[in-house]
């Protein structure tokens, strides 16, 4: 029996299905885009079937899919596991009047899985070599759903979920920030933060960084989009200038109170002062936000000054961890 009928029957016992009756067996993963559902990526002697491409959604988009990563089959194990190729992506984003200039580096995010393995706030994997020497990262997929998704399906009036989901979320965003401060202890960064890329894990409820390839080179950009999640989450969701102005249940007294000193020092159309809308919000949690402001009166230089923030409000406002 030839390699191939040894393959196409591995893959119907672990997927379940059959695999085409020509399917590629690719040793060199250079030309990912034409790469395709039943193929089988080999890296130094272990086989993986390909079962489609990876997605993501974001801000209520939908599903984009990431056409240089690949949802697969362990045909060793059975496990799924998320295969990304070597994809160069060079662009810059404008972040208030800072342009920004950012890359993907596989190699970067190759040094973050060996830092962190064994480390569950992270996603975890390794990285394998194809034959030609491209980096494939082999990412252990987590069963679970974003924090984004997980945000916008609770569906209260932001009153009962401030008082009744919000000290837990900001709780385990405590080790969510401490691990980003890990990395930059060991002189690296994540490079990529959004709500969308902490998996909360469905069977433990543990909060996990994923996908760590972007890079940049402003040291405390990772900072900034903390930042970002924290607000996120604090709003339950992302709270617009333009949305506001148009809610007939907000008091023209409200709008009138907010100005661009309000508004986030990384997109000057999200709120980031949101004790002015909720006023509720207790002083010290409002204080963290403001250092996000797009002119505060103070800003965080480093993940430690924001962690010493962080751990006094939750023992202040929040009754601690």
């Amino acid at each position: 029996m030839n390699d191939k009928k040894k393959l196409a029957r591995r893959i119907s016992d672990i997927a379940g299905w059959n695999p085409p009756e020509r399917f590629s067996l690719i040793t060199d993963t250079s030309e990912w885009m034409r790469i395709v559902r039943g193929d089988v990526i080999r890296l130094q002697n272990h086989d993986f079937v390909i079962r489609g491409h990876g997605y993501e959604s974001r801000f209520g988009i939908g599903d984009q899919p990431k056409y240089w990563v690949f949802n697969a089959f362990d045909l060793e194990t059975g496990k799924h596991k998320i295969l990304k190729m070597v994809f160069h992506e060079d662009f810059h984003v404008h972040i208030g009047i800072f342009k920004i200039h950012c890359y993907r580096s596989p190699e970067k995010e190759a040094r973050v899985l060996e830092i962190v393995e064994g480390d569950e706030r992270f996603m975890q994997g390794r990285t394998h070599s194809d034959a030609v020497g491209n980096m494939i990262r082999v990412i252990d997929y987590i069963p679970g759903e974003t924090l984004f998704q997980y945000l916008f399906e609770i569906k209260k009036n932001h009153r009962d979920y401030f008082e009744q989901d919000l000290p837990g979320i900001l709780r385990k965003l405590t080790g969510s920030i401490e691990a980003i401060n890990f990395l930059h202890q060991q002189k690296t960064c994540h490079g990529d933060i959004r709500n969308d890329h902490i998996i909360i894990e469905t069977e433990t409820g543990r909060f996990r960084w994923i996908d760590f390839d972007l890079n940049q080179n402003v040291a405390d950009y990772d900072v900034w989009s903390i930042g970002n999640i924290i607000n996120y989450a604090v709003g339950k969701g992302i709270t617009t200038f333009k949305a506001v102005f148009k809610d007939k249940d907000v008091p023209d007294s409200i709008k009138a109170s907010l100005g661009p000193e309000d508004a986030s020092g990384f997109f000057e159309y999200r709120i980031m002062n949101l004790k002015k809308l909720y006023p509720y919000i207790p002083e010290n949690l409002s204080n963290i936000l403001r250092h996000f402001t797009f002119k505060p009166e103070a800003y965080y230089e480093n993940m430690d000054q924001l962690l010493e923030d962080y751990h006094k409000m939750l023992a202040i406002d929040f009754g601690g961890m």
